[in-house]
């Protein structure tokens, strides 16, 4: 038996990274920070010392799970952010698509829920850098868009209250496995109803 060409051993490391980055999304929303390793490489039907080679603690794994959801969770709202349009309608739609990615991605919603607690789990300033990325690629872009269609004292307010919604909505959802049931489009409309109607009133309109 010829021994494997590099491109067949890089193949099965991505295909093994992705059944382990797949096994830690579902152990996280099971365990939350208590997740082992071994957790892991149960759920994902591996040896341990395989999960090991790649990931000799659960902090290296959740390092890598949260950057890989904050590539998933760009590439889901970019083409919002670089298309035509601001204010509200862009916003909406952008709000839309983050809360979609929660439904289809665990790993994207464990970003934004960790984002939205702080990341208050995890020791020291290991996050930080994570953090400022996050920031930087999708949280001030989409507030930028608030800023746009709403008043400008109340901006970062309100962003921070749509963002909180869609995470705490997601959380019910996930956690009760409500998944399939879940209406982002009917959460959306009625999140940025409210909003319009409290931008009319304040502008003086009926």
């Amino acid at each position: 038996m010829s021994p494997r060409t590099k491109e067949q051993n890089d193949a099965i490391r991505e295909m093994r990274m992705n059944q382990i980055m797949r096994a830690a999304a579902e152990v996280y929303l099971e365990k939350g920070i208590q997740l082992e390793v071994r957790d892991v490489a149960v759920k994902a039907e591996l040896g341990y010392g395989t999960v090991y080679h790649y990931y000799k603690n659960k902090l290296m794994l959740l390092e890598d799970l949260l950057w890989d959801a904050l590539n998933r969770t760009e590439s889901a709202v970019l083409p919002v952010i670089q298309g035509d349009g601001g204010g509200l309608l862009k916003a909406e739609s952008f709000s839309k698509l983050l809360l979609q990615s929660c439904i289809q991605d665990p790993s994207v919603f464990i970003l934004l829920k960790t984002v939205a607690d702080n990341f208050h789990h995890f020791p020291g300033n290991r996050f930080s850098k994570l953090f400022a990325e996050f920031q930087q690629r999708v949280y001030l872009p989409f507030a930028g868009m608030i800023r746009e269609g709403t008043d400008t004292r109340l901006s970062e307010q309100r962003a921070n209250l749509i963002f909180g919604s869609l995470v705490g909505y997601a959380a019910l959802n996930i956690h009760h496995n409500m998944r399939s049931e879940m209406d982002a489009d009917g959460i959306v409309d009625m999140i940025f109803s409210g909003i319009r109607s409290k931008e009319s009133k304040g502008n003086g309109h009926t």
